[in-house]
């Protein structure tokens, strides 16, 4: 139940906001997440297509699908409403973010034990390049649903955020997954699960600032 006062802010900001043309808003929204994620698809095409991947095609398979199913489930969570007015109850969206690095280290640290020497160091990729880049290629899908949610979530826009931070961080780790052929465990922390958890934190912090309508967890 909804106490008055938040009905009253609710209404407020409903007010406050034009209405635009039936269906205009989602496919405006649906344009620009497409346009984000397509930057970080193209880019990492290029850099795999210079680069010769040891890895047996099974492997990245297996494991860039499973980082797909993943970032499906993820997004699913953080986008949908779960049947509520308000959306998806704080603790199911933080249970996101917090998952979300772990089942990505789980998969392909499990898979990557299976195969001959696909979880040996590399002492020249301790996962510096596939942190940045998996930040970087997070950042644009990211900032594209902070912008088409902007002011939309009363009661937890921090959890919102989290929940998308980790599912837009999921999506870049998919692409850097299909290029990276690194199956040792440092490197795996370091370079594909932080910047994930880093990515719900960051996206935590901004959620609150710009998805709510008050400021919120």
């Amino acid at each position: 139940m909804l106490n008055s006062d938040l009905k009253m802010q609710i209404m407020e900001s409903i007010q406050r906001r034009a209405a635009p043309a039936r269906g205009e808003a989602a496919v405006r929204a649906t344009l620009l997440l497409s346009a984000a994620a397509a930057g970080p698809l193209v880019a990492i095409g290029f850099i795999a297509a210079n680069d010769q991947d040891p890895r047996p095609w099974s492997l990245v398979a297996t494991t860039v699908c499973g980082a797909a199913l993943a970032t499906a489930v993820t997004a699913w969570i953080a986008l949908g409403r779960g049947g509520r007015v308000l959306g998806r109850a704080r603790v199911s969206l933080l249970a996101t973010a917090i998952a979300a690095p772990v089942a990505f280290a789980a998969w392909k640290l499990a898979w990557s034990s299976m195969y001959p020497a696909m979880t040996e160091a590399w002492s020249d990729r301790p996962g510096a390049r596939c942190f940045a880049l998996t930040l970087l290629f997070a950042a644009m899908p990211f900032a594209a649903l902070a912008v088409a949610r902007r002011g939309t979530d009363p009661t937890h826009p921090g959890s919102l955020g989290a929940a998308l931070g980790a599912a837009t961080a999921l999506y870049a780790s998919v692409l850097v997954d299909f290029w990276c052929p690194v199956g040792y465990v440092g490197h795996v922390l370091l370079g594909h699960v932080l910047p994930i958890a880093l990515a719900g934190v960051f996206g935590f912090a901004i959620g609150r600032h710009v998805l709510g309508m008050r400021d919120g967890g």
